[in-house]
C-alpha cells in the first residue's frame, strides 16, 4: 500500500512500513517514533496531532486550529523525517506506521528563525514598551502618553500617580532612563517622556486626582522613618489602602534630598510642597526634628503600637577622599553645603571665590552649578571620562555652558593647606585600566603627572553613605559589608521581624526614580505583611514582577516627526540667580509632543505566538529590517466595531481568520486582498469590519496568533434571554468563544420559570448553578497559556478608552 504526504512544495510519496493494528472500539492504530520517544497514533492523523496527543509540545506552530483544515502558511512546524531530504510541516503530513522523526535540530532552528525573520521584517507593531519595563515604577507610559495627546491632562496624571505619586517633581528631577530605551529614537529623537507627565501634573497640582479610592481604615499602624522619596512614597500608597501611617524625620521640613539636595534652579520648593501635600491629604502624619537613635529607637515606635516600620533613612554622610589635607578649612561637606543653601544660612562660597568639585554625578554638578550661581569661578574634576560620569549628559552639558572648568582623568592626591586653610588641591593624571567591579574602567595613576589647582574651597562630592550609628545592635537590624541596611531583595523586610527598609539606606546612593520604586514596593510588601500573608510567597510574587522580561528588535517605520523641545532658560540669564531653567510647555507642545509616541504596546502580549517564538529564536536583532521607506507598511487601525479590533500591521497572513469565517461560522467577512509583498487580510473594498456582516462570535479573535484581532474591552453584568424564542438547544453555550455562557444539567440558562416574554440574569447567576459547566473552545496548542517573562504591568488595548 501507498501513502502520499503532500506539502506545498515537495509532493512525495512513501511506502507503508508496517500493518496498522486496530484497538478496543476497532480504531485502525500504529506506532511511530518521535524525537526518540514511541507513540501511539491513528489513521488520518498528522504528526502534529499525534505529537500534541502524546505530550511532545514543543513543535512550534501558528496556523494550526482544530476547526481548520491545515493549510501550513507559517512554515513554523517543520519536522525531519528519516529517508527524507527535506523537512515536512508537521501540520499537514500524515503520521505513518514506523515512521521516525525528529522535533528539534539546528538545521530546523534556523529555518524557523529566518521565517519569523521575514514575519517580522513588515510587523510594524510592538509587543511591550521598552520605555516601560527600564523605568523603575514601570509607569504606564504609552497610555499616559495617549491621554496627553488627547488634552486629558488629569486623567494621564491620575494613570501616572498608580504607580509615581509624585510626577511634577520626577519630572523635573528623574534622570530618565526611560527615554534611554525609547524606540522613537530610531526614527529621530526619543520622546520627553518625563517632561510629559511633568507638565500634566503641573496642571492639577491644587486639584490633584487621586489614582485609585481610599480602602476603609484597617486599624493598622505603620511608622515611617525618613521624609523622602521612598519613605512619603510608602506612607502615600499604605494609605490608600486604608493604613494609618506617621513618617518622622530629622529635618525641619520634609522632602529629604528633594529638598535639601536638589537646587531650585532644578526644583522650586513651593511647587514641590504642593505635591508633597497630596500625601498629607490623606491623612498622613508627620513629625520633624526627630532624630533614630537620638530622639527614639525602633523598640519604641512598637511600644508606641505601631504594627509595623519601614525605614526610610537615605544617605545623609558624604564619603571622604582619604587624601592628606582633608580636614582644613575650606574643605565643604557637599550634602551639607547643598542643604545650608536651600535653608538659607550662610555658606562658604562667595562671589570671587575660587571653588574646585571633586566628582561626576548629580551632586557634583548641583554643587558646580550652585557655586557658579553664587559668583564663583569653579574647576570641576573628575577621574574618569565624561561618558563614565553619573551625571546625565544634558546636566554635564549645562555645567559646561554655565562656565565651569571641567577636567577629566585627574585623582586628587592632597589637599594643600596654609595655617590649615585650603590654598589649592594636588591633582595626579590618570589613564584607564580594566573595568572594576562596577563596569567602568579602573583610573590608573600616571607617575610624574601632578599639579596643583589653587582655590579658596573644596567641596567633595565622590557618593554618600548612611549614618550607621543611628540603629545599633540592640535595633535588630544588620548592616551588609556595603554598609546599607539587609534586607530581604524582595520583599525589604530586614533581618528585625515587621521592619522593612528602602531608598538609599537600602540601596546605596542612587536615583529619586528608584527610591520612589522601592518605596511603592515596600508599601506592597507591607500591606501583604499587614493582611497576614506569608512574606516568602510575598518575595516570589514581586520577585516575579519584577523580572525584566525578554524584548526582541522590531524596527519603527513612521513618518519623522521632530521632537518639541522643552524651552529653557537662556544660560545668560542663569547668572547669579537660582530661577527655574526648565520653563514648560504650553499644553498644544505637549499634546504635539506625546502624539509622537509610537504606542509601543499590544493586549496580546505575553499570549501572542509571534512574541513567544521570536523570543525563543533569540531574535535580538534582524537582518531583514534594513530597507527604504517604501519597504514597510503603515495601515490604519479598524476600531469601529463595538467588539472586534482591528489591527492590520500585526498580521502576520496566516489566513486564519479567513478560513474561520468562511467555513465555519459562514459570514465571509475577510479575504486576501494585493500581491506579493503587498498581500494582506483584509475585508472586502477595506471597509471597516462594522460594515460587513460580522456577527461579532469573536472565532477570528480566537485563531489569531498574534494581536492582529482583538476583543474589546466590556463587561457586561447582566444577560438578557428572550425565553418564548429559546428551545434550549445550547448552541450558544457551544459556540461563545470567552466562555460567559453556561448550562444545567437541563440545557436551560437559568433556574428561573421558563415562561413569561423574557428574563435577565445576573452575571453570578449562571456560576451558582447546579453543575455550571463553562466551555472554552481553545484550538489545539492554546489549552495552556505559554509560560513566558511576565508582563511588567498589564497593558489595556489603546484608543478605546472610555
Amino acid at each position: 500500500m501507498a501513502i502520499s504526504i503532500r506539502d506545498n512544495f515537495n509532493p512525495i510519496v512513501q511506502e507503508a512500513q508496517s500493518l496498522m493494528v486496530r484497538n478496543d472500539v476497532g480504531q485502525p492504530g500504529f506506532t511511530l517514533t518521535i524525537d526518540g520517544k514511541t507513540v501511539q497514533a491513528y489513521e488520518n492523523q498528522t504528526l502534529l496531532s499525534v505529537a500534541v496527543d502524546n505530550g511532545i509540545t514543543d513543535i512550534p506552530n501558528m496556523c494550526d486550529d482544530e476547526k481548520l483544515e491545515p493549510t501550513a502558511t507559517c512554515r513554523m512546524c517543520l519536522v525531519h523525517i528519516e529517508g527524507l531530504k527535506q523537512p515536512l510541516p508537521a501540520c499537514t503530513t500524515p503520521a505513518l506506521p514506523g515512521m521516525v522523526v525528529t522535533t528539534q535540530s539546528d538545521e530546523l532552528f534556523h529555518i524557523r528563525r529566518t521565517n519569523l525573520e521575514m514575519l517580522l521584517s513588515d510587523h510594524n507593531a510592538y509587543c511591550q514598551p521598552p520605555c516601560q519595563i527600564d523605568c523603575p515604577t514601570h509607569i504606564d507610559i504609552p497610555g499616559y502618553l495617549e491621554l496627553i495627546a488627547k488634552g486629558s491632562m488629569k486623567e494621564a496624571a491620575r494613570l501616572v500617580k498608580e504607580v509615581l505619586p509624585f510626577p511634577y517633581i520626577l519630572g523635573l528631577t528623574c534622570p530618565a532612563p526611560c527615554q534611554k530605551a525609547c524606540r522613537r529614537a530610531l526614527v529621530e529623537e526619543e520622546i520627553a517622556i518625563c517632561r510629559m507627565h511633568g507638565h500634566a501634573a503641573e496642571t492639577c497640582l491644587l486639584d490633584p486626582p487621586h489614582p485609585f479610592p481610599k480602602d476603609p481604615p484597617t486599624g493598622k499602624k505603620v511608622a515611617i522613618v525618613g521624609a523622602g522619596p521612598a519613605g512619603l512614597t510608602c506612607a502615600y500608597y499604605l494609605a490608600l489602602k486604608g493604613h494609618y501611617c506617621k513618617v518622622f524625620d530629622m529635618q525641619p521640613q520634609p522632602g529629604g534630598m528633594l529638598r535639601y539636595g536638589i537646587p531650585e534652579y532644578r526644583l522650586q520648593k513651593d511647587l514641590m510642597d504642593r505635591e508633597i501635600d497630596h500625601v498629607w491629604d490623606l491623612g498622613v502624619d508627620l513629625q520633624l526634628n526627630v532624630k533614630l537613635g537620638q530622639d527614639f529607637s525602633i523598640d519604641d515606635l512598637f511600644a508606641q503600637g505601631f504594627d509595623a516600620v519601614y525605614l526610610g533613612i537615605g544617605c545623609w554622610t558624604s564619603n571622604e577622599m582619604r587624601i592628606p589635607g582633608e580636614d582644613a578649612e575650606g574643605v565643604v561637606n557637599a550634602i551639607a553645603y547643598l542643604g545650608e543653601k536651600v535653608e538659607g544660612k550662610p555658606i562658604p562660597v562667595k562671589e570671587g571665590n575660587e571653588v574646585v568639585v571633586v566628582g561626576g554625578g548629580f551632586t557634583a554638578f548641583d554643587c558646580t552649578r550652585t557655586s557658579l550661581r553664587l559668583g564663583a569661578k569653579v574647576h570641576t574634576m573628575y577621574r574618569r571620562s565624561r561618558n563614565e560620569m553619573g551625571a546625565t549628559f544634558e546636566e554635564v552639558e549645562d555645567g559646561e555652558a554655565e562656565g565651569t572648568d571641567m577636567q577629566l582623568y585627574v585623582s586628587p592626591t592632597r589637599v594643600v593647606t596654609e595655617n590649615e586653610m585650603v590654598t589649592g588641591i594636588e591633582f595626579q593624571k590618570n589613564k584607564l585600566g580594566e573595568p572594576d567591579a562596577s563596569g567602568r574602567r579602573r583610573p590608573v595613576p600616571i607617575p610624574g603627572s601632578e599639579f596643583v589647582v589653587e582655590c579658596d574651597t573644596v567641596i567633595p562630592a565622590i557618593g554618600q553613605a548612611v549614618d550607621k550609628k543611628v540603629l545599633d545592635e540592640k535595633s535588630g537590624v544588620k548592616w551588609t559589608k556595603w554598609g546599607t541596611i539587609q534586607t530581604n531583595p524582595h520583599n525589604y523586610m530586614s533581618d528585625r521581624y515587621a521592619v522593612f527598609a528602602g531608598g538609599d539606606a537600602q540601596m546605596g546612593a542612587k536615583t529619586i526614580i528608584e527610591c520612589v520604586a522601592q518605596g511603592k514596593l515596600g508599601a506592597r510588601s507591607i500591606h501583604a505583611f499587614l493582611s497576614g500573608e506569608d512574606m516568602k510567597d510575598v518575595a516570589r510574587r514581586l520577585e516575579l514582577e519584577e523580572r525584566k522580561p525578554d524584548l526582541f528588535d522590531i524596527v519603527p517605520y513612521k513618518p519623522v516627526e521632530p521632537k518639541v523641545k522643552m524651552p529653557m532658560l537662556p544660560y545668560e540669564e542663569r547668572t547669579r540667580n537660582f530661577k527655574l531653567i526648565e520653563m514648560g510647555y504650553l499644553q498644544e507642545q505637549a499634546q504635539r509632543e506625546s502624539a509622537r509616541c509610537l504606542q509601543c504596546a499590544c493586549p496580546a502580549a505575553g499570549q501572542c505566538d509571534l512574541q513567544k517564538y521570536s523570543i525563543e529564536h533569540g531574535l535580538a536583532d534582524n537582518r531583514f529590517h534594513d530597507g527604504e521607506p517604501s519597504d514597510y507598511h503603515d495601515y490604519e487601525l479598524d476600531m469601529s466595531h463595538s467588539f472586534i479590533l482591528r489591527d492590520p500591521n500585526k498580521c502576520i497572513n496566516c489566513t486564519q481568520c479567513v478560513r474561520v469565517c468562511h467555513d465555519v461560522i459562514g459570514p465571509d467577512c475577510y479575504g486576501m486582498f494585493g500581491k506579493g509583498f503587498d498581500t494582506i487580510v483584509s475585508t472586502p473594498f477595506n471597509v471597516s469590519l462594522h460594515d460587513t456582516d460580522c456577527v461579532s462570535c469573536g472565532a477570528c479573535v480566537q485563531v489569531c496568533p498574534t494581536g492582529s484581532l482583538m476583543m474589546a474591552e466590556r463587561i457586561l453584568k447582566r444577560y438578557a434571554f428572550a425565553l418564548d424564542r429559546c428551545i434550549f438547544c445550547g448552541d450558544c453555550v457551544e459556540v461563545c468563544p470567552h466562555g460567559a455562557l453556561g448550562e444545567t444539567p437541563n440545557f436551560e440558562l437559568s433556574f428561573f420559570n421558563r415562561f413569561g416574554p423574557d428574563v435577565t440574569l445576573e452575571k453570578g447567576d449562571l456560576a451558582v448553578a447546579p453543575n455550571y459547566l463553562v466551555r472554552q473552545r481553545l484550538p489545539r496548542g492554546k489549552k495552556d497559556v505559554p509560560v513566558m517573562s511576565p508582563l511588567v504591568r498589564p497593558l489595556p488595548p489603546r484608543g478605546i478608552r472610555e
